[in-house]
């Protein structure tokens, strides 16, 4: 018996079970349990809540797909390894319509996937309607070309289709974890107000990916509402504990330069352009904290280290300055988010990040207690359409959900139960699925060099040599 993700506790049984299925109320057990009995008198679940209930159906309609109406009788015990088991998908950097987002759900909560991250503001384009700043879709969703290829990317996501799809998770015990990137990826939203910029200048939605020296400024006040009234309204549309607020990957090139952040650090007696960052957080988390939600930032947009409060963090950068970060966040009692670059990743292609080491990615040992669950990112800077996502996407999201369920680690077994997975999954949601998810050394080798050399932009270079600037600034800043 083939079942994705492996279930804890199986045992089969001779003989053939009757085909009908009763549900069973069982207080004892845990949120998420379930187990199954299967016999000559019928199928019995047993639950003590509706997302047990709802996984043991998950279950069952993998075994009905594999044995027809040939069941055979067998009992099941099975609960999660994490309650936090999420998959992200990037629909800023190209787009995606509500109905093959939902399609994808879908998929996700066939293998009790539970949370769904949903990118929603970057660089390259706004995707959320904030009802009291309209220019925000109006000129933020709009991108005129990506590298020079003349092609128009526009689309963003009204309230009430957002309202959908919170609703369409909620039926599969899903929650929607909305990102808004702050203060860095924020481009798009300063193209469509310039005041939130430390130049004021007017600029254009970003055509490059990377990161950029647009950022939101933190010496203005006006930038501080402009968040709370952007969070008012998200924490109305994603009624969930956690909102993502970002932090990472945020250039500090225009805080070295700003006089309002030259005068908020002052003012706050802050160490440094670092802990300016980390001020800023922390009046994003506060906010939060008055809604009763928590915050969940990237492990880079901690390492100020002066910020507070109630939030989480989501391990991705796994340099020594960014594990240390997730570390101390870890051991001051924050909840991880596992999501390391190296293995998690499925935006990159197999031959980079292949199917077996996502599958055996590398724990962490001064993070595992902390460890609320997995997450596994899809970002989409080259995947154009979703056609493209779910190549990239599919089988390794299905590694990342049987680790997140299952405390078996077993990749041979894995291999069994994907290889009729893979059947049912095609059948039930016409998905396309990588067909050579472990290449070969040399077959990965090539096709990670045709990555690099596609996903090279002259954009880099200029980068660079802004980081540079900006290293050079607060290093003189700190000597004197």
């Amino acid at each position: 018996m083939h079942i994705l993700p492996a279930v804890k506790k199986l045992k089969i049984d001779m003989g053939e079970a009757a085909r009908e299925v009763y549900f069973d109320y069982d207080p004892t057990m845990e949120p998420e349990q379930y187990s199954i009995v299967a016999d000559k008198t019928g199928i019995r679940v047993f639950s003590s809540d509706k997302k047990g209930k709802f996984y043991a159906k998950k279950t069952l309609e993998q075994i009905f797909y594999e044995y027809k109406d040939k069941i055979p009788c067998f009992t099941i015990e099975d609960e999660p390894k994490y309650s936090y088991r999420g998959f992200m998908m990037d629909c800023c950097r190209h787009f995606f319509t509500v109905d093959e987002i939902k399609k994808e759900i879908e998929v996700a909560a066939s293998v009790k996937m539970n949370k769904f991250h949903w990118h929603l503001t970057d660089d390259q384009g706004w995707r959320i309607e904030i009802k009291k700043y309209p220019l925000l879709t109006e000129i933020g969703s709009v991108r005129k070309q990506t590298r020079k290829d003349g092609k128009e990317v526009k689309g963003y996501y009204t309230a009430e289709e957002i309202k959908d799809i919170v609703k369409f998770c909620k039926e599969r015990f899903i929650d929607v974890i909305p990102e808004i990137d702050m203060p860095g990826h924020f481009t798009a939203a300063i193209a469509a107000y310039p005041h939130l910029g430390c130049t004021g200048e007017k600029k254009e939605v970003s055509e490059h990916f990377g990161i950029h020296c647009e950022i939101a400024c933190a010496g203005k006040e006006t930038t501080y509402g402009f968040i709370k009234d952007v969070l008012d309204e998200v924490t109305e549309l994603f009624p969930y504990e956690y909102i993502h607020i970002g932090g990472d990957e945020a250039l500090k090139y225009r805080y070295t330069e700003c006089p309002d952040c030259r005068k908020k650090i002052a003012e706050e007696n802050l160490a440094d352009e670092e802990a300016l960052q980390g001020y800023f957080m922390n009046a994003a988390i506060d906010y939060l904290a008055e809604k009763r939600r928590k915050a969940v930032l990237w492990n880079d947009g901690t390492l100020g280290g002066n910020v507070k409060g109630n939030y989480a963090v989501q391990y991705w950068k796994e340099t020594k300055e960014c594990k240390n970060a997730a570390i101390a966040a870890a051991e001051s009692g924050k909840e991880i988010i596992y999501s390391p670059f190296s293995s998690l990743y499925l935006d990159y292609p197999c031959g980079m990040t292949p199917l077996k080491k996502t599958y055996n990615y590398k724990e962490e040992k001064e993070l595992t207690d902390r460890v609320k669950g997995l997450e596994t990112p899809v970002w989409t800077e080259f995947i154009p359409d979703i056609k493209t996502w779910e190549l990239r996407a599919y089988p390794r999201l299905f590694a990342v959900a049987e680790r997140a369920w299952s405390e078996e680690k077993d990749y041979d077994g894995f291999l069994l139960r994907l290889d009729e997975y893979e059947k049912f999954a095609k059948e039930n949601f016409a998905i396309k699925i990588c067909d050579n998810p472990d290449p070969n050394r040399i077959a990965g080798l090539i096709e990670t060099l045709k990555f690099g050399i596609k996903a090279f932009d002259p954009y880099f270079i200029e980068f660079a040599r802004l980081t540079r600037i900006t290293k050079k600034r607060m290093n003189k800043r700190k000597n004197s």
